[in-house]
């Protein structure tokens, strides 16, 4: 049964764990190294009042003069080896769902991309992909608005790697806090 498991697993990670803990009980060297470490603990919380949220680090493109502040953001998708014309028809269609004064952010992912094993991670392949992608879709809008009322030519292209470095101590920081809640 579950209990019965659950029981096992205890007595069996306590078995493992008692010499350890006799270590640091019986020995004086041991002993007072782990008093250190608990007083090193004890000094590095900080004491936070209940009005102090904890700082939050993000990349923030606003302030690192990537993006307008309240921009429409658009995510090209992933680099593939059989890009559509619907996949940048439908790119134009999230573009123009924005209001005509929002500014327009389309954000191409060569950095996920990579992480992701698109098209190989090929450092070769995936800006082609996106050259590729950015023509379609120029040259779509141009035949659907015509060149006056183009929707690409308000469009802020943003390379989600040249994004990261602006600040990439804020993006990793973030990354890794992202990863404590999984």
């Amino acid at each position: 049964t579950p209990d019965q498991l659950k029981e096992g697993l205890i007595d069996s990670l306590n078995t493992l764990l008692q010499p350890v803990r006799d270590h640091f009980t019986n020995d004086e060297t041991a002993k007072g190294l782990l008093e250190q470490v608990r007083e090193f603990k004890r000094e590095a919380t900080p004491v936070v009042s209940e009005d102090e949220a904890p700082k939050v680090f993000r990349l923030d493109l606003v302030k690192e003069g990537v993006v307008q502040p309240n921009s429409h953001l658009v995510m090209a998708p992933l680099p593939n080896s059989n890009p559509t014309m619907q996949s940048a028809a439908d790119i134009l269609t999230k573009l123009k769902a924005a209001d005509t004064d929002t500014p327009k952010v389309l954000l191409l992912r060569d950095w996920t991309a990579i992480v992701n094993n698109a098209l190989d991670a090929d450092l070769k392949l995936i800006p082609a992909y996106h050259a590729i992608l950015l023509s379609t879709l120029r040259a779509i809008d141009i035949h659907l608005h015509g060149e006056d009322e183009a929707i690409m030519k308000n469009v802020t292209i943003v390379l989600q790697s040249e994004a990261i470095l602006k600040d990439p101590s804020n993006y990793w920081i973030s990354v890794i806090n992202a990863g404590r809640h999984f």
